[in-house]
Order: structure tokens, then C-alpha cells, then sequence
């Protein structure tokens, strides 16, 4: 089992060593741990060092935070980590930023990123919140790095258009209650799937924090969609997170 996208942040999640020893003693393989801003960036190194080959960064920029992030400072942290699996979450956030002028600065933003993790040859984790289209159409045009849709809830046709690409989606553990990630699911074929628990968020268990043990729900509901067997959602769902990322 690999946790393909989680938050192991102190800004959100508590008992930190705990979580950790969980995930292990539930038999996962690795963790991905995603820096959203400036100010995780540096903890998400020590963490990284503190667990290796188990727990691995990407780094990215909340584009909910828009306003807030120093652009500048993050993509220099960003280009000088030497350790980056991937670059991200990165993208467009339609639910939370609502004028016009910040949504254009969302894409420039995220076309720079693109445009980054091209130059470093590093796939892209991407967040599409109510701007899904958007976030296809950008990518499709200027992407030439692997990319995974992290927490997908657009449209099947944009989920086939993701397959067809031949990129990934990430489904959350919140695939137990939540009908967009269910019908996605179900629908995607096992080849394009990984599986997250968005730490500390999407739990399975609705007003408590997540954590990365928890991913077993989200591969066991996908068995149950998909009329097949743990271990095999388990296998390749784990394949294609290792492949993506290229850990072993």
C-alpha cells in the first residue's frame, strides 16, 4: 500500500511520530508527504530524513492560498530541493478564489510550475477544485511530465480524457461517502488509479483526522466498486504509485 498524497504538516495534523508508526505497523510501503507553502517546505525535509525510503516530499503551492503565498520565495525552494519526487499539489482552485483577477494569477502561477517541472523532468501532482476543465486544457497544451490528478471529482469524460493521456487520478479515502470519487472509480480502469488519504483530510470517518493507515479503506471500497479483490486493487494500485513516482 502507498499513500500517494498526504499532509504530515504540525500546521495540520497532530501527533506526527504517532501517525507514522501507524502507517508502518499497517503495512504500508510508503508515504508521499505534500509542502503546500514556504513555510512547510523545510519540515517536510526533516521528515523526509528522518524516514527514508518510507516517507517522500513533493512540494507545491496551495492555489486555494493565492493571495497569501509568496510566489517568489516558493519556486526558489522548489527548484534548489534536491530531493523531489514531484512537484506539487500545484494548479487551479475555482471554489475558494472567486475574482477574476486571482483566478489569471492562479494560471500564471501554475503555468510557471508546469513549466518547472518540465525543466526538472519531475511529474506533476495536480489540483483541479471546480476548475477541472481548465486545469486539462493547461496541461494537455504544455505539460511533458507525467501527471496525477489528485482528489479528481470532475466529470467522467475528463476522467477519460486524463486516462487517454495516459495520466493518473488520485482517489481519496473519502471514496466511502463521497458519490463523485465513487462513480470515478468505478468507472477508470485500475491502470490509472492510485489511492490518497489527502492527511489530514477526506477522512473515511467523517469528523475525524485522517491519517495514512487509513488507506486500506479507500483500496478495500475500490475492491467492493469494482467487483475484484483487495490484492489486486492493492498491487496495481501500488505499481502505478511507485511508477509515477519512480520509488521502488
Amino acid at each position: 500500500m502507498i499513500d500517494s498524497h498526504a499532509h504530515i504538516l504540525p500546521d495540520f495534523v497532530k501527533n506526527i511520530d504517532k501517525i507514522i508508526e501507524n502507517a508502518r505497523g499497517f503495512g504500508l510501503d510508503a508515504v508521499i508527504n505534500s509542502a503546500i507553502e514556504p513555510h512547510h517546505y523545510e519540515y517536510a525535509s526533516y521528515l523526509e530524513k528522518k524516514h527514508p525510503r518510507f516517507v517522500y516530499t513533493t512540494l507545491g503551492f496551495s492555489a486555494s492560498h493565492i493571495q497569501k503565498i509568496d510566489f517568489d520565495l516558493a519556486y526558489r525552494k522548489i527548484r534548489k530541493y534536491p530531493s523531489l519526487v514531484a512537484i506539487g499539489e500545484v494548479g487551479l482552485d475555482y471554489h475558494w478564489i472567486k475574482d477574476s483577477y486571482w483566478r489569471k494569477q492562479e494560471q500564471k502561477v501554475f503555468l510557471e510550475f508546469i513549466k518547472l517541472a518540465n525543466e526538472r523532468e519531475k511529474p506533476l501532482v495536480i489540483h483541479s477544485r471546480k476548475a477541472e476543465k481548465e486545469c486539462l486544457d493547461i496541461l494537455e497544451k504544455n505539460a511533458k511530465v507525467p501527471v496525477l490528478m489528485h482528489c479528481f471529482a470532475g466529470t467522467l469524460e475528463e476522467a477519460w480524457k486524463i486516462m487517454n493521456l495516459g495520466w493518473f487520478i488520485s482517489i481519496p479515502t473519502a471514496v466511502r461517502n463521497r458519490k463523485k470519487h465513487r462513480r470515478i472509480a468505478r468507472n477508470i480502469p485500475l491502470e490509472h488509479i492510485v489511492v490518497e488519504t489527502d492527511t489530514p483530510f477526506l477522512s473515511p470517518w467523517p469528523g475525524k483526522q485522517n491519517e495514512p493507515a487509513n488507506i486500506k479503506y479507500a483500496i478495500e471500497e475500490i475492491a467492493i466498486l469494482k467487483e475484484t479483490t483487495f490484492k489486486e486493487v492493492d498491487n496495481v494500485t501500488t505499481r502505478n504509485a511507485q511508477e509515477f513516482y519512480g520509488i521502488g
